[in-house]
């Protein structure tokens, strides 16, 4: 039996809703086919000074939030870094206090990175502590972005240099860098992540 491509059709329509979810929410995509943890970078340490010496009693009261970063790792094990949810620059009360992103500016051994070949012999190594950039507010506050796992390299995000505020106007399009890791062992990728927070 000889079958011609006018015999076979496909219904797309079945998926129109699939895609359509997708369009308005991308994170279902992620949620659906990434691993993520969360990573907690240190507060910056002239902003930890300067918070730690105010005399504001209010301030005094309040906890410090943690500037939390996720890990999305893709079945490939390459891992997604950027801002979590959580984030100071990403909560919509707290923005009202450290001002709107101007400026993301990435660390000189990131943006000279040689980022080529099959195996990325010439990248940059990374470990969990390695700045990756700041990211500065209209009220002078400084952010700084780790690399959250040990590996090397892949990819940064240029667009965030000529559109700052992508990074907390579209958090996944507005990932700081994608890493891959030294080792495949997810316990080890994830050391210094947690699952929640």
């Amino acid at each position: 039996m000889d079958v011609t491509s006018t015999q076979i059709t496909y219904d797309i329509s079945a998926y129109a809703q699939l895609d359509e979810q997708l369009r308005i929410k991308p994170e279902l995509y992620l949620d659906r086919y990434f691993v993520q943890q969360f990573f907690a970078c240190a507060i910056a340490g002239k902003r930890k000074h300067e918070e730690a010496e105010s005399t504001d009693a209010e301030t005094k009261d309040e906890v410090i939030p943690r500037e939390w970063q996720y890990v999305r790792m893709a079945p490939n094990k390459l891992c997604v870094i950027g801002l979590a949810s959580s984030h100071p620059l990403l909560d919509p009360e707290l923005r009202k206090h450290i001002g709107d992103v101007i400026k993301v500016e990435f660390a000189d051994n990131v943006k000279n990175s040689v980022i080529k070949g099959k195996r990325k012999k010439q990248s940059l190594r990374l470990m969990p502590s390695t700045k990756l950039c700041t990211i500065h507010t209209s009220d002078g506050k400084e952010y700084v972005v780790r690399a959250a796992i040990k590996g090397v390299l892949m990819e940064w995000n240029a667009r965030l240099e000529t559109d700052p505020t992508l990074v907390s106007r579209c958090p996944e399009q507005g990932f700081v860098a994608i890493i891959k890791p030294s080792t495949d062992d997810n316990q080890k990728i994830f050391s210094d992540c947690v699952p929640e927070i």
